[in-house]
């Protein structure tokens, strides 16, 4: 039986990626909460996000044209698909 809180293991996470990364995403993990959260933040599936900067435990993202910053703990429920 899989757990939907984890990613495939073949599947990188936002968190893990490298500053200048262009991913597509191709799921948002966690519970309901969690998923409504990044969904409000402007996180969804097929979405083009690119990995501006990391700052320590901070990372600048621009998802569709949207520029803000999470947490590294907000990141890894972010599974993604790198483009470039």
């Amino acid at each position: 039986m899989s757990n939907h809180l984890s990613p495939k293991k073949e599947a990188p996470l936002l968190s893990h990626s490298a500053a200048g990364q262009i991913s597509q995403i191709t799921a948002l993990l966690g519970d309901s909460k969690m998923k409504m959260r990044l969904i409000h933040l402007g996180f969804h599936t097929k979405s083009v996000v690119e990995l501006v900067l990391i700052r320590g435990r901070n990372l600048v993202v621009c998802v569709d044209g949207s520029r803000f910053a999470i947490d590294k703990n907000i990141a890894r429920f972010i599974q993604v698909a790198p483009l470039s």
